[in-house]
């Protein structure tokens, strides 16, 4: 991809073809994945280099059912951080971001 004339046009339709080529890939990658997964299994390990790679297991975030105490301390916790947000503006991370939804 040439990112030399900056017409906005020309980037637009750049930034399209590689969102086609990324929505490929990710469709590629999941159909991959079961496979994946069951032969990393097969590996007994949880961490073995590749030679492209290094593969290792994670384990996701657990879930835990808390008591109904502390299930009404968040909910409070909650109510009052959104109303200090309704009252007061954000004091970092607010950028202006375009996207793209590919039609189907």
């Amino acid at each position: 991809m040439s990112t030399d004339t900056a017409s906005p046009d020309n980037v637009i339709n750049q930034m399209v073809a590689l969102r086609v080529q990324r929505a490929k890939l990710d469709h590629q990658i999941n159909s991959l994945k079961p496979l994946f997964f069951k032969a990393c299994a097969a590996q007994d390990k949880s961490r073995f280099e590749h030679e492209q790679a290094t593969i290792s297991r994670r384990l996701t975030p657990g879930k835990w059912d808390y008591p109904e105490r502390i299930v009404e301390q968040e909910n409070r916790l909650k109510q009052v951080k959104q109303q200090f947000q309704e009252t007061h503006e954000p004091t970092t991370g607010r950028e202006v971001i375009w996207s793209i939804r590919l039609a189907d």
